[in-house]
């Protein structure tokens, strides 16, 4: 196996574990999930349930569009979620919960392609997984479902993404302990090699995923001391987010 291939089976194999674990924390009775993001989330499985069955050779579309895709499928997948909602009473929901986990732990720990075929077109099937993680700890944010290991994975992912989307060494974010990435400006600014960087925002895991994915505006996160920012470059910041808007989910 080459370096690049041992390195995309780990990824993989990292977001089969994290994914199942999240999933099976969601789908109990004790996750605080109400029935709408209960409802949801056996609507998450489903659609990679069926991935899995889609396996493709084609040129995978890349992570940071991926993102972007995801975005615009925020309301077909609640219209999916609130028939669910409104043909289910809530035992059933946990009960079909609990056997789609049981299915997709099962599912993750074959033999599995390494892309696959979905709504947001021809992806590898970790950036897949991990894009799915996204809309997951987002339903599961504030609940005892949240697992602090996906959140980290979720708030590096959304970094890195974003990091994409916008090269460069203006402005540092940093989220510890998950991540620091740097972006370039929206306009023309410093770049910096070493050192203190002239343009730095730093925050939680929590908040920087709330901020990336449209729940909390990046105003509202400084005014209430959730985020500390330096430099004139800093509140181009806002500009740039967010990542995915899943902002209906909260």
């Amino acid at each position: 196996m080459t370096i690049m291939a041992a390195r995309s089976d780990r990824a993989l194999r990292s977001a089969c574990e994290l994914v199942g674990a999240q999933a099976r924390e969601m789908v109990g009775r004790e996750s605080g999930l109400g029935k709408q993001g209960r409802a949801h989330a056996i609507v998450l499985l489903d659609d990679v349930l069926g991935a899995l069955d889609s396996p493709t050779t084609s040129r995978p579309v890349e992570f940071p569009e991926v993102m972007n895709r995801r975005s615009r499928d925020v309301q077909p997948l609640l219209e999916l979620t609130r028939e669910m909602m409104h043909s289910v009473g809530a035992v059933t929901l946990v009960n079909i919960g609990t056997t789609r986990a049981a299915a997709l732990t099962a599912k993750l720990g074959d033999d599995l392609p390494m892309s696959v075929q979905t709504r947001d077109g021809d992806v590898r099937l970790a950036d897949h997984l991990r894009a799915t993680l996204v809309e997951l700890v987002v339903l599961a944010m504030g609940t005892p479902a949240l697992q602090p290991a996906a959140l980290r994975d979720v708030a590096r992912s959304l970094a890195t993404a974003l990091a994409a989307r916008h090269p460069g060494q203006t402005i540092e974010v940093r989220v510890p302990p998950a991540t620091a990435v740097q972006l370039g400006s929206m306009a023309s600014g410093p770049t910096h090699t070493r050192g203190t960087p002239p343009n730095v925002v730093e925050t939680d895991e929590r908040t920087w995923v709330r901020l990336a994915t449209g729940l909390m505006s990046l105003d509202h996160a400084i005014s209430d001391g959730l985020v500390t920012s330096s430099g004139s470059h800093a509140d181009e910041l806002a500009q740039m987010l967010p990542v995915v808007d899943l902002a209906p989910l909260g």
